[in-house]
């Protein structure tokens, strides 16, 4: 069983030993849960720049299973010794009969934790009822969608999915009151005076847009 993660290694690999002769644990590393995961990937799933962040909290979560684990592990050991070394004595002629009917140490060794990649957790654990990759995909094609400006004519518009339904709606009530022209919030935030010609193409160009992202998503997939 490897266990030189736990254990501080020389320059040349090997175990440093202790005036005792005995390994000399590793500090160990700060602790993540899953929760401190999940969290940190809502936080930063929008932002490409800031998954570093939810891989490292990705790592220090593995790191913190084995941990776990070896803490388990070792006080498993401390009893298991301690178990053997204050048995009672038994003549030898019955010992390996009772070894096999009632060990002296029936505890089970608990189970290490398998060690996975970083690519490996994000496809396995869940938020929201999808994986983590997955996760950040959608959260990644949500943000660029309502990042969407399209301009026309030198006036550049909102082209998100809310975007989107005030311009229909915008030419939907002008066809019906005959109206050709109107006052149109940009991207900018300033006001200006548009046609409904105007609106018409930015409403096809945002389509467009959005339509490019889900064909890339469905690409990338």
């Amino acid at each position: 069983m490897d266990l030189s993660m736990f254990y501080e290694l020389d320059q040349s690999g090997s175990t440093v030993l202790d005036e005792h002769n005995n390994p000399v644990l590793r500090t160990r590393p700060e602790s993540k849960s899953m929760a401190d995961v999940l969290l940190v990937t809502q936080l930063h799933a929008a932002n490409p720049a800031m998954h570093h962040v939810i891989d490292k909290f990705i790592e220090l979560y593995s790191i913190t299973l084995q941990w776990d684990w070896f803490e388990q592990y070792q006080a498993w050991l401390a009893r298991k010794t301690d178990a053997e070394l204050n048995a009672p004595a038994i003549p030898i002629e019955i010992q390996d009969q009772q070894a096999i009917e009632q060990p002296l140490f029936a505890e089970p060794e608990p189970v290490r934790p398998e060690l996975k990649t970083i690519d490996q957790y994000r496809a396995e654990i869940l938020i929201d009822g999808i994986s983590i990759e997955e996760y950040l995909f959608r959260t990644q094609r949500a943000a660029a969608v309502n990042s969407i400006t399209v301009e026309v004519d030198g006036l550049v518009f909102d082209g998100d999915e809310q975007s989107q339904r005030r311009m229909l709606a915008a030419i939907h009530a002008s066809e019906d009151a005959g109206i050709t022209s109107t006052i149109w919030r940009l991207a900018d935030n300033t006001e200006a005076a548009v046609t409904v010609d105007q609106i018409r193409q930015a409403h096809s160009l945002a389509i467009i847009e959005q339509g490019k992202l889900w064909t890339k998503g469905a690409a990338d997939a």
